[in-house]
Order: structure tokens, then sequence, then C-alpha cells
């Protein structure tokens, strides 16, 4: 008969005490004491299998062939491998500094110890330049009328032991430092090894007529009520401008959300990420990058000019609204010329009076212009196009496709001629501006428009940044 053993049992109920007694005591460092003595427990387990198998034979009853079975084995190799891990990533982490994601790992398996920053200030003039170097954490940046620099807020340092985070607490005090005409805010988080992880969760209040430099690894960036240049380069962030007098520059190699809203200078937008929102803007607005969420404008007062490798679009400007999403652009009221080039894409433009051009690998084109009808040039290889004319237009019409049918519900003069397996719709209208509508495969159908149509619906705003409660994402 198979004959249970209690170790199992033990090293449960020891483990459960131990994870207890950090829940009642939260200062025990529970890492540090699996990292220092775990091979106790295969001290232990030996142990208790030698006494119940001395057990055994003092009581005449049968014994295993073998002290322990494959599966107490195989068990034992994990607890091995799961220990000397937790081990080497308390005692010999900074060794690898090349290896970012076995740091990465290391870092996460310690506890967190907040700590708050003194205030600090000191004079500024107004058109002061502010940088904040390079740090881990959030910062808000405030414009007030004050004549200083002010910097508070609260420190998180990710430990294996109390003692470690408060030695790293007292290496990374806030400072703000003059150099130049420049006043640093220095959080000094590279004074601690990588072994461990400080985050910095900074307030911080300039002149309004200051401008903003900041530099940051990860976390996210709110400058509201600022009239100087804004300068953001960061691995991984979210940034919220607001109320900002000059010029945007923004540099991200990753982003969650790019918001923009009451900004006089020009915005220039490179790097990574996912929502960008951008309103109410004076300057030229330029964002060169790859953004797979949401990518929203409204009232921008000059010319836009957006470039990723699926979809290029320049206009004007745009008193409406406009948006990009995954295989969507959709826009309400643009001041063109429009130029757009996508790869696969469904294109909606309404309320349009000056020229649009549309190229596409793949998608459909609906075109709903104003009361005066600009020059059009739409080519899409695969999908099909809808133009709705408003009543008393006056055009010039040569639609064609190749491989689909041909609609016109406008009605005359427009004639309708098809031919193999495509169609074609060509006719003049009061001599006005020549409209090229083509599709290699799909259908093309020309309409009049009601007075409804003028634009498509309005689009819900984008969802609230994390900056705005300065969440950081601890990793």
């Amino acid at each position: 008969m198979r004959r249970g053993s209690v170790i199992g049992p033990l090293i449960l109920i020891g483990i459960g005490v131990l994870f207890l007694l950090r829940n009642v005591w939260p200062d025990i460092p529970v890492m540090d004491i699996l990292s220092r003595y775990w091979p106790f427990l295969l001290i232990a387990w030996g142990a208790i299998r030698l006494v119940e198998i001395l057990l055994w034979t003092v009581q005449s009853k049968p014994i295993p062939r073998s002290g322990i079975s494959g599966g107490e084995w195989a068990l034992i190799i994990i607890l091995c491998l799961i220990g000397g891990g937790i081990h080497t990533a308390r005692q010999y982490a900074d060794r690898f500094p090349a290896m970012r994601a076995w740091r990465g790992f290391v870092v996460n398996m310690g506890e967190n110890y907040d700590y708050p920053l003194p205030q600090v200030e000191t004079p500024c003039g107004k058109n002061c330049r502010v940088l904040i170097e390079s740090f881990r954490g959030n910062a808000r940046i405030v414009g007030t009328s004050d004549a200083g620099v002010k910097a508070s807020g609260h420190e998180s340092v990710r430990s294996f032991q109390q003692r470690d985070a408060d030695k790293a607490n007292q290496q990374t005090p806030l400072e703000l430092v003059r150099q130049g005409d420049a006043i640093v805010v220095r959080t000094n988080q590279d004074r601690v090894s990588d072994a461990m992880r400080v985050t910095s969760d900074l307030e911080i209040t300039v002149p309004m007529e200051a401008s903003v430099e900041a530099h940051g690894r990860l976390g996210d960036v709110d400058i509201q009520n600022v009239n100087g240049n804004v300068d953001i380069a960061s691995d991984n962030a979210g940034v919220r401008l607001e109320n900002i007098g000059g010029e945007a520059r923004i540099d991200l190699r990753r982003s969650d959300l790019v918001r923009a809203i009451n900004v006089k200078g020009k915005i220039e937008l490179k790097g990574r990420g996912q929502d960008v929102e951008l309103q109410n803007i004076s300057g030229a607005v330029t964002v060169d990058g790859t953004y797979t969420g949401q990518v929203q404008l409204k009232n921008l007062a000059q010319q836009f000019r957006y470039q990723d490798p699926r979809i290029t679009v320049r206009f004007e400007n745009l008193p409406g609204q406009a948006r990009m999403a995954t295989g969507e652009f959709t826009a309400n009221n643009v001041t063109g010329p429009l130029v757009l080039n996508g790869r696969s894409r469904d294109v909606r433009i309404a309320g349009f009076a000056q020229p649009v051009e549309v190229a596409l690998d793949r998608g459909d084109v609906e075109l709903r212009p104003g009361k005066s009808v600009p020059k059009m040039d739409v080519r899409t290889r695969s999908g099909d196009i809808e133009l709705a004319l408003p009543p008393g237009a006056k055009f010039d019409l040569k639609a064609s496709t190749d491989r689909g049918e041909a609609r016109n519900d406008y009605g005359e003069p427009l004639k309708v001629k098809e031919e193999n397996r495509g169609a074609t719709i060509i006719g003049a209208v009061g001599g006005g501006q020549e409209i090229r509508l083509m599709t290699d495969r799909g259908s093309i159908v020309v309409r009049k428009s009601s007075s409804d149509e003028t634009e498509f619906p309005s689009f819900p705003s984008l969802p609230t940044s994390p900056n705005e409660s300065l969440k950081v994402e601890r990793q």
C-alpha cells in the first residue's frame, strides 16, 4: 500500500505562515527571507523523510524502494530553480547591466516603499528655462505668476529590503540646480543601483513666461499655462499640454496618449504610440511616426502634415474636425488642397470647398463637397466610390470602374456606359471643376446630396489621460 508523507502539508503550512506574517507585519522582507533561507526547505524535507523511514523501520512496516518519489524529485528541481532565481535576483542583479529584461524581472520581485519629497524652490526670471533631467515617473508642470521654481512630490523605491530602500531614498534627493540660464530639476535616480527601481511623482510650478524641457524614461508629463516653448523627449510617456503660448516639440519612443489643447505655436510630434488628440492649435502641425490608435484633430489654424508607413495626409487648415483610426479617415469642413495617400483605408470627407486628391491601395471613398464643388482626383485599386453633389453644383465628371457597377442617381446630363465588366459615368454641368474618380475593382455612385448631409457625425472624445490622476506605471 502506498504511504503518504507529511512533507507536502508541512511545506504549505510553512509558506502560508511566512506570507501571513507579511500581511500582519508588512515590514517583514518576505522576498529577502526566501532568497536567503530557501535551502532550509530542502534540509527540512530530507530530515522529515529520513525520520519517516526510520519510524517505518522500527514499526516493521514496508519501506519504499526509494526514499523520494519521482514526483517529489520534480518538485525539488522546481524549488531549486525558483529559489536559485530569487537568490540571484537579490544578490547579483547589478552584475548584468546590459540585460534590461532580466533587471526588470529582478526589480519586480521587490517591495514598494514610498517617501515624501520635501519642497524645494529657487528664484527664476520670468523668461527662464526649466530643464527636468532624465528620470522615471510622472511630472506635472504648471505656470504661475510666481517669480521662481518650486518642486515637490513623492518617491517610490522598489527594493527587497527596507534598509536598502531607505538608503536609496537618501541618495536621491530632489534638487533645483542652476546651470547657466537654466534651472535643472534633478531627481538623482542615476545614483541608485539597477537592482532597485526609483520612480518620482513631481509637482512643479514655474513662471508663466518660462520655457520647459523635460526628459524621461517612463512616466507621464502634464504641462499647463506656460507661455514659453515646450520640449519633451521620453522613452515611454503620456503627454498632456494645455494653454501653451509657444512651440511644442515632442519626441517619444512610445506613448499611450498625446493630447495638446490651446497651443499658440507650432507642434512637432515624432515617435510611436497609440492615441493623439490636437485641438485649437494656432501654429502648423507636423506628425511623423506610427500611431495605432485614434488621431483626432479639431480647429487647426495652419497647415497639417501627417506621415507614417501606412498613410500620409496634408491639408492647409481644419476649421472643423477629423479623425484617423485603424482603417479609417473621416474629415468635416477641411480646407485644402487635401492630399491623402494610404494603403488600406476607408475615407470619408464632407464640407470641403478646395481640391481633394486621394490615392488608396484598398478602401472605400465617400465624398460630400460643400456648395462650391472643387477639383477632385480620387483613385483606389479596390473599393467603392460614392460622390454626393449639392443641388446646383457645377462640375466636369469622368468616373470609371474596370470591374464593377456604375450608378447615376444625379440624372441628366450625366451618361452611364457599361463596357465589359466595368462602366463609366461622363458628363459636365455648367463648366465647373474637373472631377476624376477611378477604381479598378468596385462600384461608383454619383447622386444628389440632401440638406442634412453637410457633415458626418461628431466624434467622441478620447479617454482621459492617465497623467491627470498622476498614476505611475511601475514595472
